[in-house]
């Protein structure tokens, strides 16, 4: 079975093999047509028995992932959608398919991992932190710009800042840095702040962290932390089924 989880600037995808994560890779996405992505990817595969699949990156790349699939594979793409209820997680948003997928597989991974009040923080282009109950609600979550968009920003929306690579520091002592140090130190306190808040509220329990950036945020949170790399993956799995092959 393939798993795979579509990002807004990256796919990451493994195998899964009676419940074992087996082979894995990963690449940017962009220029790039889907269809060749997906040849370069997977080409060397054996035939798989399903494709589950997470995907923000929009239909064209659910069509030609789909496309893909179908004509080399001969297998129906599942792609993952968010409903108003599923594997004991009730979505918070009156229109339940509006809450983005890769949310949804999170929250669904986090109840099955820990079966507690939680917060799961993704951290990837965008941000985003759900807080989810003991008993599955989704009680709701924010979106904030990751670290690349907040750099983003300052080099389109500034005269005298430059797109310099930088080191992460908290006293910068020149402008490149002090803008990959602000970056990164404000998603971090984001992240502190907004789940501390949420704990306030929905009670204290873990705090899940994932997403393609986690490694480089992790160092700079005050709060503890699981890291959760696989989450998506896991989330998968779980709504694959217990039979999944």
């Amino acid at each position: 079975m393939v798993l795979a989880d579509v990002g807004n600037s990256r796919i990451k995808w493994l195998i899964d093999e009676r419940g074992q994560f087996q082979a894995r890779g990963q690449a940017s996405h962009g220029a790039e047509h889907w269809a060749e992505l997906a040849a370069r990817l997977w080409g060397s595969l054996k035939r798989p028995a399903r494709a589950i699949i997470v995907n923000v990156a929009g239909t064209e790349a659910r069509a030609g992932l789909a496309s893909w699939i179908w004509k080399n594979w001969a297998i129906e793409a599942e792609f993952v959608v968010s409903t108003a209820a599923a594997c004991g997680v009730r979505n918070a948003y009156a229109e339940p398919e509006r809450l983005g997928a890769d949310r949804w597989v999170a929250m669904i991974a986090a109840r099955a991992i820990t079966g507690q009040n939680c917060c799961v923080v993704d951290c990837g282009t965008a941000i985003t932190i759900d807080a989810l109950a003991a008993d599955g609600r989704h009680l709701g979550g924010v979106i904030i710009p990751g670290m690349r968009l907040m750099r983003e920003a300052l080099y389109r929306d500034t005269q005298q800042i430059p797109p310099e690579d930088g080191q992460t520091r908290l006293f910068g002592q020149s402008t490149r840095d002090a803008v990959w140090g602000g970056s990164a130190y404000a998603v971090a306190a984001a992240i502190d702040g907004i789940t501390a808040r949420m704990a306030v509220v929905a009670g204290e329990g873990p705090r899940l962290l994932t997403g393609g950036d986690a490694g480089a945020v992790l160092p700079f949170l005050q709060a503890s932390y699981q890291w959760e790399p696989d989450l998506i993956f896991q989330g998968l799995r779980v709504i694959a089924g217990p039979d999944a092959a």
